[in-house]
């Protein structure tokens, strides 16, 4: 049997009519080409023209310019300048709580602050202005003459030039000869702790003075609205002398100073004279001295420096009957500082600051004034 001659293909028997497939493929083209056309044909739009409204025609207002009469005379008028004075006013009649030890606590810094404050704005020795209840000083420098001449001068002689100032009853006529400052100074108080002696000069306006051989001579009076009876602590370098009512009350100078010169004229009688620390040195003890319900006693304070280097002045009172706390240190009393005012802030901030701990009260105790 012979095999046949025809093979099945896949779709297309071989041997078909070719023009029959060709004729496909090309619709199959035209309608592709048909169909690019219709998608990517892009027809342009007319492009629209903006045309502007018309201009609007708007009234304009018609401004007047204001006119200012100006006299063509006219001069500023000179102007005066006017000064006043500013005192700062003292801290009210309050009776604050002691704040003893400060001074070894603000010797530091604080935070990254100098609590330190400024001694150029506030004087131990005194201000300009007087508040009527104050002691008035004088200051002298004893290396000058009265023309501000040097003259020679040394402690030891200061020291019997004050002798004789004492023996003629204070009269100031004995300084006569010596540089007085033009500058006074009132004070309510006299508590200078521990510091270099050129301040004395300085606060008097006397900066370019010198350092040694210089007094302060103040006067007032001593008063208190009660009768009462006190005693003055103090002790001075190197002078620290108390009249009242015409009698010296205490004489608390450097012992290897002008001491040996002044002690005939007067000693303390006191089982406590010299036995606790007050300043630099040790305190003296003065006489007890009685005041009568506002009758004033007239009272002189004689302070200064003899050598040179640091300088003390603290007056401090004890009344009868009171008592007080203990120095931790010398286990003496530790006494309120004489004032005839209370202190402002700023005076207060600045003893502190220098003040040891327990050498005194600078808050409490009495106020010597008779209102």
């Amino acid at each position: 049997m012979k095999k046949s001659n025809v093979k099945k293909g896949n779709g297309v028997v071989k041997g078909a009519p070719s023009g029959f497939v060709i004729s496909i493929a090309i619709h199959a083209a035209a309608f592709a080409l048909a169909g690019m056309l219709v998608v990517f044909n892009v027809v342009k739009k007319e492009e629209k023209k903006f045309i502007p409204p018309k201009p609007v025609d708007r009234p304009k207002m018609k401004l007047k310019k204001p006119k200012v009469k100006v006299k063509k005379s006219t001069k500023p008028k000179s102007t005066t300048r006017i000064v006043t004075k500013v005192q700062k006013a003292s801290m009210p009649d309050i009776q604050l709580p002691e704040m003893s030890g400060i001074g070894e606590g603000l010797a530091g810094d604080i935070g990254g602050f100098d609590m330190a404050p400024d001694l150029e704005e506030v004087s131990f020795f005194g201000s300009e202005h007087s508040i009527g209840n104050d002691f008035v000083g004088t200051y002298y420098d004893m290396n000058r003459d009265r023309s501000g001449r040097a003259v020679p001068m040394d402690p030891d002689t200061m020291a019997n030039i004050v002798k004789n100032f004492l023996i003629k009853g204070w009269k100031s006529s004995v300084f006569s000869r010596y540089y007085q400052a033009p500058k006074r100074l009132f004070t309510t108080h006299f508590c200078v702790p521990t510091e270099l002696s050129t301040l004395g000069p300085a606060a008097f306006g006397q900066e370019g003075g010198a350092s040694w051989c210089w007094l302060a001579h103040y006067k007032g009076q001593l008063v208190y609205p009660e009768d009462i009876r006190i005693r003055f602590w103090g002790q001075g370098d190197d002078y620290m002398i108390v009249r009242v009512d015409g009698e010296v009350v205490l004489l608390a100078t450097w012992p290897q100073g002008p001491e040996p010169y002044l002690i005939s004229l007067w000693d303390s009688d006191s089982v406590d004279n010299r036995k606790y620390a007050m300043g630099n040195n040790l305190s003296v003890v003065g006489d007890w001295i009685d005041l009568k319900a506002g009758e004033p006693l007239d009272m002189e304070v004689l302070i200064g420096e003899g050598g040179g280097g640091l300088f003390t002045a603290m007056l401090c009172v004890e009344v009868e009957g009171e008592e007080y706390p203990n120095n931790p240190f010398m286990l003496g009393p530790t006494l309120p500082i004489f004032k005839t005012e209370e202190l402002s802030q700023d005076m207060v901030d600045s003893i502190h600051f220098m003040l040891a701990e327990g050498d005194a009260s600078v808050t409490n105790g009495p106020v010597f004034k008779d209102y």
